[in-house]
Protein backbone atom coordinates (compact mmCIF):
# COMPACT_ATOMS: atom_id res chain seq x y z
CA UNK A 1 0.00 0.00 0.00
CA UNK A 2 1.55 3.33 -1.07
CA UNK A 3 0.48 6.32 0.71
CA UNK A 4 0.48 9.03 -1.91
CA UNK A 5 -0.24 12.38 0.71
CA UNK A 6 -1.85 13.66 3.46
CA UNK A 7 -4.65 16.00 3.34
CA UNK A 8 -6.41 18.06 5.71
CA UNK A 9 -10.36 19.56 5.29
CA UNK A 10 -11.61 22.53 7.62
CA UNK A 11 -15.50 22.61 8.32
CA UNK A 12 -17.91 20.57 9.17
CA UNK A 13 -21.78 19.78 9.41
CA UNK A 14 -22.14 20.47 5.61
CA UNK A 15 -20.05 22.93 5.16
CA UNK A 16 -17.72 22.83 1.64
CA UNK A 17 -14.41 21.72 2.26
CA UNK A 18 -11.62 22.27 -0.08
CA UNK A 19 -8.18 19.59 0.40
CA UNK A 20 -4.96 20.92 -1.10
CA UNK A 21 -1.93 18.85 -1.61
CA UNK A 22 1.30 19.74 -2.24
CA UNK A 23 1.00 20.42 -6.26
CA UNK A 24 3.36 17.62 -7.42
CA UNK A 25 2.48 16.17 -10.85
CA UNK A 26 0.42 13.40 -9.64
CA UNK A 27 -1.47 15.49 -7.11
CA UNK A 28 -3.84 18.20 -7.53
CA UNK A 29 -6.88 20.19 -5.47
CA UNK A 30 -9.82 18.25 -4.61
CA UNK A 31 -13.03 19.56 -3.77
CA UNK A 32 -15.87 18.22 -1.98
CA UNK A 33 -18.77 18.17 0.05
CA UNK A 34 -18.39 16.25 3.35
CA UNK A 35 -22.23 16.33 5.08
CA UNK A 36 -21.19 15.45 8.77
CA UNK A 37 -17.41 15.28 9.89
CA UNK A 38 -17.94 11.45 10.09
CA UNK A 39 -18.38 10.26 6.71
CA UNK A 40 -21.58 8.60 7.18
CA UNK A 41 -22.53 8.50 3.69
CA UNK A 42 -20.60 5.18 3.47
CA UNK A 43 -19.71 1.92 5.40
CA UNK A 44 -17.35 2.94 8.39
CA UNK A 45 -17.20 -0.83 8.93
CA UNK A 46 -15.11 -1.23 6.56
CA UNK A 47 -11.25 -0.02 6.39
CA UNK A 48 -11.39 1.20 3.14
CA UNK A 49 -14.41 4.04 1.64
CA UNK A 50 -14.69 4.40 -1.60
CA UNK A 51 -15.92 8.21 -2.45
CA UNK A 52 -16.18 10.14 -6.01
CA UNK A 53 -14.81 13.09 -5.99
CA UNK A 54 -15.18 15.89 -8.83
CA UNK A 55 -11.91 16.96 -10.58
CA UNK A 56 -12.38 19.88 -12.98
CA UNK A 57 -15.62 18.13 -14.04
CA UNK A 58 -14.38 15.12 -14.34
CA UNK A 59 -16.00 12.18 -11.70
CA UNK A 60 -12.78 10.03 -10.51
CA UNK A 61 -13.21 7.06 -7.99
CA UNK A 62 -11.00 7.25 -5.16
CA UNK A 63 -10.09 4.99 -2.05
CA UNK A 64 -9.25 6.68 1.31
CA UNK A 65 -8.98 5.58 4.55
CA UNK A 66 -10.20 8.03 7.61
CA UNK A 67 -6.91 8.31 9.83
CA UNK A 68 -7.97 11.41 12.56
CA UNK A 69 -11.24 13.12 13.17
CA UNK A 70 -11.41 15.69 15.74
CA UNK A 71 -14.03 18.69 16.27
CA UNK A 72 -13.36 20.65 12.96
CA UNK A 73 -10.95 18.43 11.16
CA UNK A 74 -10.63 15.56 9.01
CA UNK A 75 -7.52 14.20 7.81
CA UNK A 76 -7.39 11.46 4.85
CA UNK A 77 -4.97 9.56 3.33
CA UNK A 78 -5.25 8.30 -0.80
CA UNK A 79 -4.79 4.21 -0.48
CA UNK A 80 -4.99 4.16 -4.39
CA UNK A 81 -2.81 6.05 -6.69
CA UNK A 82 -3.75 9.51 -7.70
CA UNK A 83 -5.29 9.33 -11.55
CA UNK A 84 -4.05 10.99 -14.54
CA UNK A 85 -6.26 13.94 -13.74
CA UNK A 86 -4.77 16.30 -16.33
CA UNK A 87 -5.29 13.86 -19.07
CA UNK A 88 -8.90 13.30 -18.10
CA UNK A 89 -9.42 17.26 -18.37
CA UNK A 90 -7.75 17.42 -21.80
CA UNK A 91 -10.60 14.19 -22.58
CA UNK A 92 -13.24 15.80 -20.99
CA UNK A 93 -12.62 19.38 -22.78
CA UNK A 94 -12.59 17.39 -26.34
CA UNK A 95 -16.11 15.77 -25.71
CA UNK A 96 -17.41 18.57 -25.14
CA UNK A 97 -17.89 20.60 -28.30
CA UNK A 98 -21.29 20.62 -28.38
CA UNK A 99 -21.98 23.70 -26.64
CA UNK A 100 -24.58 26.30 -28.48
CA UNK A 101 -22.50 28.90 -30.41
CA UNK A 102 -20.63 31.84 -28.36
CA UNK A 103 -19.65 33.71 -31.82
CA UNK A 104 -22.28 36.22 -31.55
CA UNK A 105 -24.71 34.63 -34.14
CA UNK A 106 -27.80 34.31 -33.04
CA UNK A 107 -28.69 30.85 -30.65
CA UNK A 108 -31.72 28.35 -32.47
CA UNK A 109 -33.98 25.82 -30.77
CA UNK A 110 -32.07 23.59 -32.80
CA UNK A 111 -28.61 24.56 -31.46
CA UNK A 112 -29.34 23.92 -28.39
CA UNK A 113 -31.71 20.47 -28.66
CA UNK A 114 -27.81 19.35 -30.66
CA UNK A 115 -26.07 20.02 -26.74
CA UNK A 116 -29.26 18.48 -25.06
CA UNK A 117 -31.88 15.50 -25.51
CA UNK A 118 -35.13 17.24 -23.90
CA UNK A 119 -37.10 14.62 -21.43
CA UNK A 120 -39.66 14.77 -19.59
CA UNK A 121 -41.41 17.30 -17.71
CA UNK A 122 -40.42 17.92 -13.66
CA UNK A 123 -42.38 21.20 -13.00
CA UNK A 124 -43.69 24.39 -14.27
CA UNK A 125 -44.81 27.54 -12.98
CA UNK A 126 -46.36 30.99 -14.49
CA UNK A 127 -43.28 31.89 -16.28
CA UNK A 128 -41.29 28.23 -17.04
CA UNK A 129 -41.46 24.65 -17.56
CA UNK A 130 -39.16 22.33 -15.88
CA UNK A 131 -37.76 19.34 -18.05
CA UNK A 132 -35.33 16.87 -17.49
CA UNK A 133 -32.45 16.86 -19.62
CA UNK A 134 -29.37 14.88 -20.89
CA UNK A 135 -26.30 16.29 -21.93
CA UNK A 136 -25.61 14.17 -25.84
CA UNK A 137 -21.95 14.38 -25.44
CA UNK A 138 -21.73 12.61 -21.79
CA UNK A 139 -25.20 11.55 -21.24
CA UNK A 140 -24.87 13.93 -18.13
CA UNK A 141 -28.61 14.40 -16.53
CA UNK A 142 -29.42 17.76 -15.64
CA UNK A 143 -32.41 20.40 -15.70
CA UNK A 144 -33.38 22.65 -18.27
CA UNK A 145 -35.26 25.53 -17.19
CA UNK A 146 -37.21 26.86 -20.32
CA UNK A 147 -38.68 30.86 -19.88
CA UNK A 148 -41.28 32.11 -22.55
CA UNK A 149 -39.91 35.46 -22.78
CA UNK A 150 -43.23 36.90 -23.74
CA UNK A 151 -44.26 36.08 -20.25
CA UNK A 152 -41.70 38.15 -18.62
CA UNK A 153 -42.80 41.55 -20.09
CA UNK A 154 -42.48 43.80 -16.99
CA UNK A 155 -40.81 40.86 -15.03
CA UNK A 156 -37.02 40.95 -17.07
CA UNK A 157 -35.43 41.73 -13.54
CA UNK A 158 -36.55 38.48 -12.59
CA UNK A 159 -34.55 36.49 -14.91
CA UNK A 160 -31.67 38.96 -14.52
CA UNK A 161 -31.23 38.13 -11.13
CA UNK A 162 -31.67 34.34 -11.38
CA UNK A 163 -28.80 34.04 -13.57
CA UNK A 164 -26.50 37.08 -12.15
CA UNK A 165 -27.16 35.69 -8.24
CA UNK A 166 -27.86 31.92 -8.69
CA UNK A 167 -25.12 31.75 -11.61
CA UNK A 168 -22.10 33.21 -8.44
CA UNK A 169 -23.41 30.74 -6.11
CA UNK A 170 -21.77 27.54 -5.33
CA UNK A 171 -23.29 25.63 -2.12
CA UNK A 172 -24.77 22.33 -1.48
CA UNK A 173 -27.83 23.33 -0.28
CA UNK A 174 -28.43 25.70 -2.86
CA UNK A 175 -29.62 24.37 -6.65
CA UNK A 176 -26.77 24.81 -9.45
CA UNK A 177 -27.11 26.86 -12.32
CA UNK A 178 -24.64 25.62 -14.86
CA UNK A 179 -24.99 27.37 -18.17
CA UNK A 180 -27.72 29.90 -19.62
CA UNK A 181 -29.55 29.91 -23.50
CA UNK A 182 -31.43 32.05 -25.38
CA UNK A 183 -32.96 32.32 -28.53
CA UNK A 184 -35.24 34.80 -29.62
CA UNK A 185 -38.19 33.83 -28.02
CA UNK A 186 -37.28 31.60 -24.81
CA UNK A 187 -34.56 31.24 -22.42
CA UNK A 188 -33.12 27.83 -21.48
CA UNK A 189 -31.52 27.37 -17.82
CA UNK A 190 -29.50 24.57 -17.56
CA UNK A 191 -29.29 23.70 -13.92
CA UNK A 192 -28.81 20.78 -11.50
CA UNK A 193 -31.60 18.24 -11.52
CA UNK A 194 -33.21 17.83 -8.28
CA UNK A 195 -35.76 15.30 -8.65
CA UNK A 196 -37.69 14.81 -5.67
CA UNK A 197 -40.19 17.36 -5.76
CA UNK A 198 -40.33 20.50 -3.55
CA UNK A 199 -41.43 20.67 -0.04
CA UNK A 200 -45.36 21.66 -0.62
CA UNK A 201 -45.32 18.64 -2.38
CA UNK A 202 -43.67 16.71 0.60
CA UNK A 203 -46.12 18.58 3.01
CA UNK A 204 -48.98 17.72 0.99
CA UNK A 205 -48.18 13.55 0.79
CA UNK A 206 -47.23 13.70 4.72
CA UNK A 207 -49.22 16.88 6.12
CA UNK A 208 -46.55 16.49 9.21
CA UNK A 209 -43.61 15.55 10.18
CA UNK A 210 -41.59 14.88 13.22
CA UNK A 211 -39.30 17.19 15.63
CA UNK A 212 -36.02 15.49 13.84
CA UNK A 213 -37.23 15.14 10.60
CA UNK A 214 -38.10 19.23 10.65
CA UNK A 215 -34.95 19.80 12.55
CA UNK A 216 -32.76 18.36 9.72
CA UNK A 217 -34.67 20.24 7.59
CA UNK A 218 -34.43 23.52 8.85
CA UNK A 219 -30.79 23.07 9.31
CA UNK A 220 -30.15 22.49 5.45
CA UNK A 221 -32.13 26.31 5.01
CA UNK A 222 -30.53 27.61 7.27
CA UNK A 223 -27.31 26.43 5.51
CA UNK A 224 -28.50 27.77 2.74
CA UNK A 225 -29.91 31.35 4.13
CA UNK A 226 -26.59 31.69 5.86
CA UNK A 227 -23.93 31.64 2.86
CA UNK A 228 -26.13 34.20 0.80
CA UNK A 229 -26.79 36.18 3.43
CA UNK A 230 -23.02 36.49 4.18
CA UNK A 231 -22.76 37.61 0.59
CA UNK A 232 -25.70 40.52 1.25
CA UNK A 233 -28.16 38.34 -0.71
CA UNK A 234 -31.40 38.05 0.27
CA UNK A 235 -33.70 35.53 -1.04
CA UNK A 236 -37.12 37.14 -0.48
CA UNK A 237 -39.22 34.01 -1.51
CA UNK A 238 -38.36 31.10 0.77
CA UNK A 239 -41.71 29.00 0.72
CA UNK A 240 -42.23 25.31 0.77
CA UNK A 241 -42.94 25.68 -2.98
CA UNK A 242 -38.94 26.90 -3.26
CA UNK A 243 -37.51 24.06 -1.36
CA UNK A 244 -36.30 21.67 -3.49
CA UNK A 245 -35.87 17.92 -2.03
CA UNK A 246 -32.90 16.38 -3.32
CA UNK A 247 -33.48 13.10 -1.47
CA UNK A 248 -36.74 11.08 -0.25
CA UNK A 249 -37.15 8.42 1.44
CA UNK A 250 -40.69 8.19 2.12
CA UNK A 251 -40.55 5.33 4.11
CA UNK A 252 -38.30 7.06 6.79
CA UNK A 253 -39.94 10.59 5.92
CA UNK A 254 -36.91 12.21 5.52
CA UNK A 255 -36.50 15.11 2.67
CA UNK A 256 -33.20 16.74 2.23
CA UNK A 257 -33.26 20.59 1.05
CA UNK A 258 -31.82 23.02 -1.71
CA UNK A 259 -33.17 26.52 -1.97
CA UNK A 260 -34.23 27.67 -5.90
CA UNK A 261 -35.53 30.48 -7.64
CA UNK A 262 -33.68 33.24 -6.79
CA UNK A 263 -36.02 35.42 -9.14
CA UNK A 264 -36.54 37.98 -6.27
CA UNK A 265 -33.15 37.79 -4.25
CA UNK A 266 -31.32 40.76 -4.74
CA UNK A 267 -27.94 42.38 -3.07
CA UNK A 268 -28.56 44.30 0.06
CA UNK A 269 -26.57 46.94 0.64
CA UNK A 270 -28.67 49.10 2.86
CA UNK A 271 -32.63 49.09 3.86
CA UNK A 272 -35.14 47.40 1.02
CA UNK A 273 -38.67 49.49 0.40
CA UNK A 274 -39.78 47.10 -2.30
CA UNK A 275 -43.16 45.20 -1.46
CA UNK A 276 -42.65 41.56 -2.55
CA UNK A 277 -42.98 37.81 -1.27
CA UNK A 278 -45.95 35.64 -0.68
CA UNK A 279 -48.46 36.26 1.66
CA UNK A 280 -48.39 33.91 4.08
CA UNK A 281 -44.72 33.87 4.55
CA UNK A 282 -43.83 37.42 4.37
CA UNK A 283 -42.67 39.41 7.32
CA UNK A 284 -44.12 42.13 9.16
CA UNK A 285 -41.53 44.61 8.44
CA UNK A 286 -42.18 44.34 5.06
CA UNK A 287 -45.76 45.04 5.71
CA UNK A 288 -45.13 47.99 8.13
CA UNK A 289 -43.35 49.17 4.42
CA UNK A 290 -46.28 48.83 2.82
CA UNK A 291 -48.82 51.07 5.57
CA UNK A 292 -45.99 53.54 7.00
CA UNK A 293 -43.36 53.06 4.60
CA UNK A 294 -40.95 52.44 7.76
CA UNK A 295 -37.15 51.69 7.98
CA UNK A 296 -37.12 49.20 5.10
CA UNK A 297 -36.01 45.34 5.65
CA UNK A 298 -32.63 43.12 4.82
CA UNK A 299 -32.19 39.70 5.08
CA UNK A 300 -34.26 38.72 8.31
CA UNK A 301 -37.07 38.55 6.22
CA UNK A 302 -36.25 35.44 4.95
CA UNK A 303 -35.64 34.45 8.43
CA UNK A 304 -38.81 35.27 9.44
CA UNK A 305 -40.22 32.65 6.64
CA UNK A 306 -38.42 29.60 7.61
CA UNK A 307 -39.58 30.10 11.11
CA UNK A 308 -43.01 29.79 8.98
CA UNK A 309 -42.07 27.03 7.36
CA UNK A 310 -41.02 25.54 10.74
CA UNK A 311 -43.90 25.81 11.89
CA UNK A 312 -46.45 24.03 9.11
CA UNK A 313 -43.56 21.30 9.26
CA UNK A 314 -44.14 20.26 13.32
CA UNK A 315 -48.08 21.05 12.74
CA UNK A 316 -49.43 20.87 9.42
CA UNK A 317 -50.75 24.32 9.16
CA UNK A 318 -49.46 28.31 9.01
CA UNK A 319 -49.09 30.27 12.08
CA UNK A 320 -50.96 33.55 10.84
CA UNK A 321 -53.87 32.56 8.41
CA UNK A 322 -57.22 33.91 8.00
CA UNK A 323 -60.52 31.73 7.91
CA UNK A 324 -62.06 33.50 4.91
CA UNK A 325 -58.69 33.32 2.99
CA UNK A 326 -59.20 37.45 3.46
CA UNK A 327 -55.12 38.77 2.47
CA UNK A 328 -56.00 42.05 4.70
CA UNK A 329 -56.95 39.80 7.46
CA UNK A 330 -54.01 37.69 7.04
CA UNK A 331 -51.42 40.85 6.76
CA UNK A 332 -52.97 42.38 10.20
CA UNK A 333 -52.56 39.04 12.13
CA UNK A 334 -48.73 39.07 10.65
CA UNK A 335 -47.90 42.42 11.98
CA UNK A 336 -49.62 41.57 15.11
CA UNK A 337 -47.35 38.49 15.45
CA UNK A 338 -49.50 36.88 18.48
CA UNK A 339 -48.49 33.68 18.17
CA UNK A 340 -50.40 30.69 19.13
CA UNK A 341 -50.24 26.98 19.59
CA UNK A 342 -53.40 25.60 19.59
CA UNK A 343 -54.30 22.18 21.44
CA UNK A 344 -54.25 19.32 20.53
CA UNK A 345 -52.06 20.22 17.45
CA UNK A 346 -49.22 21.19 19.64
CA UNK A 347 -49.44 18.94 22.60
CA UNK A 348 -46.93 16.74 21.49
CA UNK A 349 -44.70 19.58 20.14
CA UNK A 350 -41.61 20.18 22.50
CA UNK A 351 -40.58 23.16 23.98
CA UNK A 352 -37.53 23.43 22.72
CA UNK A 353 -39.17 23.50 19.11
CA UNK A 354 -41.45 26.11 20.45
CA UNK A 355 -39.29 28.47 21.70
CA UNK A 356 -36.90 28.15 18.73
CA UNK A 357 -40.07 29.25 16.66
CA UNK A 358 -40.87 32.25 19.34
CA UNK A 359 -37.15 33.32 18.24
CA UNK A 360 -37.59 32.96 14.74
CA UNK A 361 -41.39 34.52 14.39
CA UNK A 362 -40.07 37.73 16.56
CA UNK A 363 -41.52 40.65 14.90
CA UNK A 364 -38.76 42.83 15.87
CA UNK A 365 -36.28 42.20 12.92
CA UNK A 366 -33.16 43.55 14.91
CA UNK A 367 -33.72 40.80 17.94
CA UNK A 368 -34.75 38.04 15.39
CA UNK A 369 -32.59 34.96 15.20
CA UNK A 370 -30.16 35.30 12.13
CA UNK A 371 -30.01 32.02 9.89
CA UNK A 372 -26.12 31.44 11.63
CA UNK A 373 -27.93 31.87 14.96
CA UNK A 374 -30.58 29.01 13.86
CA UNK A 375 -28.50 27.19 12.26
CA UNK A 376 -26.36 26.44 15.36
CA UNK A 377 -29.37 26.21 17.96
CA UNK A 378 -29.18 23.42 20.19
CA UNK A 379 -32.81 22.22 18.92
CA UNK A 380 -31.63 22.01 15.47
CA UNK A 381 -28.18 20.45 16.25
CA UNK A 382 -29.76 17.59 18.28
CA UNK A 383 -32.97 17.03 16.06
CA UNK A 384 -30.76 16.88 12.96
CA UNK A 385 -27.83 14.45 15.06
CA UNK A 386 -31.04 12.21 15.55
CA UNK A 387 -32.52 12.11 12.64
CA UNK A 388 -28.75 11.18 11.07
CA UNK A 389 -27.76 8.81 13.55
CA UNK A 390 -30.96 6.96 13.41
CA UNK A 391 -31.24 6.46 9.77
CA UNK A 392 -27.28 5.57 9.32
CA UNK A 393 -26.46 6.32 5.63
CA UNK A 394 -29.82 7.31 4.55
CA UNK A 395 -28.64 11.09 5.33
CA UNK A 396 -25.60 11.06 3.34
CA UNK A 397 -24.16 13.04 0.55
CA UNK A 398 -26.71 14.80 -1.13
Amino acid sequence: MTHISDFQTEGENGKCATIKPHLEPVQVVFSFFCVQKRFECSDLDTEETYLDIKQYGVYVPLYFRVIDEEKSRIQIRLLSAAPDIGAAFKDSQKRETCDPPTDGRDVTLTDIEQCYEFGRVVGDGNFAVVRECRRRDNGQTLAIKIVERAKLIGREHMMQNELSLLGSLRHPRIVRLFAHHHTNTHSYLVMELVSGGDLFEAISDRGKFSEAEAGLMVSDVSEALNYIHCKSIVHRDLKPENLLVSFRQVAAGICRLKLGDFGLAMVVTEPVFTICGTPTYVAPEILFVLVFCLSGYGVAVDVWALGVILYILVCGFPPFRSRDRDQVELFQLIKQAQLNFPSPYWDPISEEARGLIRALLQPDPTVRLTAEQTLLHPWVKAMASTCNNDQGTVCAIL
